[in-house]
């Protein structure tokens, strides 16, 4: 019986670091090369947005950029390894499309106006998706966690 409980004490403190993994990885205090970063904002149907994170350098620089309402990680695997090449498509609260990329990853920061979206990301043929609110305040994270 007292195993049990060491077994679930475990598995709820993997689950509730697991969001944090990708974020502690990142040590946002260390110098970038910015030879290194090959970020460009895109825009697509009126929204803009920057991908990437290839590399320490471009993950920082990408992470320390402002004005992204919305910030999308995925991942793969318990550990949360990067995960990249996955296709996303973010649609708005009447099921329209606003962002669709192919190839997109493993971070993306999007600028949409305040509302309720549906992200949802497709790779190695299995889907995964979260309902965010983006309030224009303060930027929303979601992980697209493929196990």
């Amino acid at each position: 019986m007292r195993n049990h409980h060491y077994a679930l004490g475990a598995a709820l403190l993997i689950a509730l670091a697991l969001p944090w993994t990708l974020a502690a990885a990142a040590d946002l205090n260390a110098p970038i090369d910015m030879q290194a970063v090959q970020l460009q904002q895109q825009e697509q149907n009126g929204v803009r947005y920057l991908q990437g994170g290839i590399g320490q350098d471009e993950a920082n620089a990408l992470r320390k950029t402002p004005g992204y309402d919305l910030h999308v990680e995925l991942s793969t695997g318990p550990e949360g390894k990067f995960q990249s090449g996955a296709n996303v498509d973010i649609q708005n609260a009447q099921g329209q499309s606003v962002l669709s990329l192919v190839d997109a990853g493993p971070l993306l920061y999007v600028q949409l106006p305040p509302g309720k979206y549906k992200v949802t990301g497709n790779a190695q043929g299995e889907t995964v998706q979260q309902l965010v609110t983006v309030n224009g305040k303060t930027p929303t994270t979601v992980n697209l966690n493929w196990r």
